[in-house]
């Protein structure tokens, strides 16, 4: 399987979003017990995004990016969070 340019901005950008949630749970912003988790932030940051890239393209949001580069995205996304959350 082989990713688009669109695809792996996508992965980027959910590297991005684990690190982003990772400084705001070292800093307090978000709590990593609360009724929201940190990775449930990642994974609608990442719904954010697509939606927002889908509205500029003038496309559907569900088009631009496949569910296997989704998957990998939030998965980044998570990992990154974690390592991020543990040495930062």
């Amino acid at each position: 399987m082989r990713l688009s340019r669109n695809e792996l901005l996508f992965v980027a950008l959910g590297a991005l979003l684990g690190a982003i949630v990772a400084y705001a749970v070292k800093a307090g912003l978000v709590a990593r017990d609360g009724a929201l988790p940190p990775f449930a932030v990642v994974l609608l940051g990442l719904g954010f995004v697509e939606l927002v890239f889908g509205y500029a393209a003038g496309r559907s949001p569900g088009t631009l990016v496949g569910m296997p580069a989704r998957f990998l995205a939030f998965v980044v996304g998570v990992c990154v969070f974690l390592l991020g959350d543990r040495y930062v």
